[in-house]
């Protein structure tokens, strides 16, 4: 569901529409009309009021001495980008520099279109919404002089482009038609980061028990656990072994690994780049020829995604007995 057309112009209608379109939310739409029947949510039962603040306020847009009726509206994005598929809180606070106490005011807040936000609250009272719009009740009694902050929970879809900011998000609160409309709508943008690729690597055939001096070779899984694939770049595998022991190859041989002068250190392709993908990979080292009996080889095998915010590294050990 896109955004409705009475919300994507919430901030050029007259005040009085946009207030009254807030008191019959369930009205049905005309044939024709560019107004859609929204659809009443139950009551949230989570969550609690919005958090109120009784500090002193700055002077508003040279009109707070002239209007009695003055919510303000401004908007705080999350301050790190986003990742596609993760949830990023955006705080919305409602401040009260008029004369006049408001029993209630509508709250509208649109998301920008082009990263597909899911817009949620836990705002504690009947809320609407849709894809990526919300509106609910605030300043239910908000004294003057005092503010209270809304948490919206803006969850991103996980094929979202990014790095990238997405301008074009609003947030409208409506009092009264004689409110002061000089403070009552804020912009903002949605910022989001490379997504990340949850990861797994697992020991699929386990080594055998090995001489010093002699081959040893085990099998590991990669896993893609989503939700979105190594954007933009691939990563990389790479095994290392301490010194002493020394890779000799590795499998497949159509995504080899390369291996280091001195042959501790195998880095290979990361080829587990589509969303639920696998791939098995073996590898085949000699053990340490000074290594002791009973004692085992640790072999630490990272999964990189450098282009990835974190988490962007998963590491498995392997333990090579020696016999």
């Amino acid at each position: 569901m896109r955004i409705p057309a009475l919300l994507a112009a919430a901030a050029l209608l007259a005040l009085p529409l946009a207030q009254a379109a807030y008191a019959a939310p369930s009205t049905p739409a005309v044939p024709g009309s560019a107004v859609p029947p929204i659809a009443s949510k139950a009551p949230h039962t989570h969550g609690g009021p919005a958090v109120r603040s009784g500090a002193p306020l700055r002077a508003g847009a040279g009109h707070l001495s002239a209007y009695s009726k003055d919510l303000s509206v401004s908007v705080s994005p999350p301050s790190f980008p986003t990742a596609p598929g993760a949830v990023g809180t955006v705080l919305v606070t409602v401040c009260n520099n008029g004369t006049e106490t408001p029993s209630s005011a509508p709250l509208v807040v649109n998301g920008p279109g082009d990263p597909g936000l899911t817009l949620t609250t836990d705002h504690a009272g009947p809320v609407d919404g849709g894809w990526n719009w919300i509106r609910f009740p605030v300043a239910a009694n908000l004294a003057p002089a005092s503010c209270e902050t809304e948490r919206i929970f803006a969850n991103t879809i996980s094929t979202t482009p990014g790095p990238h900011s997405y301008p074009g998000g609003t947030a409208v609160v409506t009092w009264d038609p004689a409110q002061n409309p000089d403070d009552n709508s804020a912009g903002w943008a949605f910022d989001t980061s490379a997504p990340v690729t949850n990861a797994v690597l697992e020991l699929w055939r386990p080594p055998k028990p090995a001489g010093p001096g002699n081959p040893a070779d085990f099998e590991i899984l990669e896993r893609n656990l989503g939700p979105s694939t190594d954007y933009p770049w691939r990563g990389r595998v790479v095994a290392q072994l301490p010194p002493g022991s020394k890779w000799l190859s590795s499998a497949p041989t159509y995504s080899p690994c390369e291996i280091s002068a001195d042959g501790t250190t195998a880095t290979c392709p990361d080829t587990v780049n589509n969303t639920w993908a696998n791939f098995n990979r073996g590898f085949a080292l000699q053990v340490d020829p000074a290594a002791t009996p009973g004692s085992s080889i640790p072999v630490t095998i990272t999964q990189e995604a450098p282009a990835n915010p974190d988490p962007h590294r998963f590491v498995l050990t392997v333990l090579i007995p020696v016999c």
